[in-house]
């Protein structure tokens, strides 16, 4: 082979390793591999609860709906301390009667009657304790636990006819009333129990004639004050004189009358074929007890232009009488021999209510408060907490009266109005 010059042969050489090298395949480049930063995850101890295979997401809770307010219309209320406490309330739009209890100062209820119907009156011993009735000598019930369970007990008169002075032992008087506009009562029975109610034994009546106000201190101690009444015309005086206290201290087997003195302020009047009364005060009731107890009675005799309250810690045998406020249908409460509260009617002031107090065992009364109200059902557990059902109306057992739950603590200076709430 001829040799080529050798510029020809460096290009020639060139041209050769070109198309060698464009012959063999070369191998695909690796793209380099990105880095996508992510937050790093908090550490999170395993506690008592924690669990090593969480289960699947919850389901979402659906939101709660709105639980509709039951209407509370109460018609009284008995408090036993600052939380425990039964009322007798109209529940429901249809005005049930219940039987309710508290354990949170009557923010909130739990229905605790015996079985569907209306519980028009109970009787409230303590906390645990209590008796249920469905109308005037109705069906009743004897819970020992709060009103968790009941037993039917047979059947009872309407308040404050019958009494208990502990679980077992309790007293019944059953009377007819003569006439609408009168307030004179013929004894039909009365009775005594040793068995919470199951059954009932009769016994005497306290003896004489006219209404009689009921007191139960003891299982063999009762003593009632008895007085005749006229008909109850407005301005005409109606209450009859003497008044006796009648007092048995064997459980009615034998019973001992006293006449009770009038107050010194007092005077009477005769009417020809119908006896002797009191007059110049307008109408007249007793309150009894205001205050019950084995060493001290109380009982006080309200009227619209004067009233006296009458104290005795000798069984009935001697008195002491006090003025105090006068005014229509008047509401007392004592928690103790001292302490004491008074809800009258000013019959010259629109029949305003008014609210007065004693700490002297009525012996003298303080203004506390005016009031719009013209009923307060008292409930006091000491000398500055207390609870009542506020009215509209004098009869608040009418449909269209207004009623409302109080409460008050600084003895009766203010009230708040609550909004109790029926619960499960």
């Amino acid at each position: 082979m001829k040799r080529f010059p050798k510029p020809l042969r460096l290009t020639l050489w060139c041209l050769l390793a070109m198309l060698q090298l464009a012959c063999v395949p070369q191998p695909t480049p690796t793209p380099l591999p990105t880095f996508t930063p992510t937050a790093t995850p908090s550490a999170t101890p395993l506690g008592p609860t924690a669990t090593l295979f969480p289960s699947a997401t919850p389901a979402r809770t659906p939101t709660p709906t709105h639980t509709p307010v039951v209407p509370l219309a109460f018609r009284s209320i008995q408090m036993i301390d600052n939380r425990t406490g039964w009322a007798v309330a109209d529940v429901g739009r249809g005005a049930t009667a219940r039987i309710l209890r508290t354990e949170d100062g009557g923010l909130s209820w739990r229905d605790r009657s015996p079985l569907d119907g209306n519980f028009f009156h109970g009787y409230f011993l303590d906390g645990s304790t209590a008796w249920a009735w469905t109308t005037w000598g109705g069906l009743a019930f004897r819970t020992l636990d709060g009103g968790r369970s009941w037993e039917e007990v047979g059947s009872m008169a309407v308040d404050p006819y019958t009494g208990f002075v502990d679980s077992q032992h309790g007293w019944q008087l059953l009377a007819e009333q003569w006439g609408l506009s009168f307030r004179q009562f013929d004894i039909l029975s009365f009775t005594t129990t040793q068995d919470g109610g199951r059954t009932w034994q009769e016994t005497n009546p306290p003896p004489g004639w006219g209404t009689a106000y009921m007191a139960y201190p003891s299982a063999q101690t009762v003593w009632a004050v008895r007085a005749g009444f006229a008909k109850t015309v407005e301005g005409v005086p109606n209450l009859g004189v003497p008044y006796r206290i009648e007092t048995t201290f064997d459980g009615g087997r034998t019973w001992t009358t006293r006449q009770m003195p009038l107050p010194a302020e007092a005077f009477t009047h005769r009417r020809e074929h119908e006896g002797t009364y009191l007059s110049g005060v307008g109408n007249c009731e007793f309150v009894s007890p205001v205050y019950n107890s084995i060493a001290i009675w109380k009982v006080a005799l309200t009227c619209e232009h004067a009233s006296w309250m009458y104290t005795t810690a000798t069984q009935g045998k001697t008195w002491i009488i006090s003025p105090m406020p006068a005014g229509a249908y008047a509401q007392l409460q004592f928690v103790n021999p001292r302490q004491g509260w008074l809800f009258v009617l000013d019959s010259e002031d629109d029949y305003l209510g008014t609210l007065y107090r004693t700490s002297s065992g009525g012996q003298g009364w303080e203004l506390v408060k005016r009031t719009g109200w013209k009923h307060l059902s008292l409930s006091f557990v000491d000398d500055q907490i207390g609870w009542a059902v506020a009215c509209d109306m004098v009869y608040c057992y009418q449909q269209d009266a207004e009623r409302a739950l109080v409460k008050t603590t600084d003895g009766g200076g203010t009230w708040q109005v609550l909004e109790p709430r029926l619960v499960p």
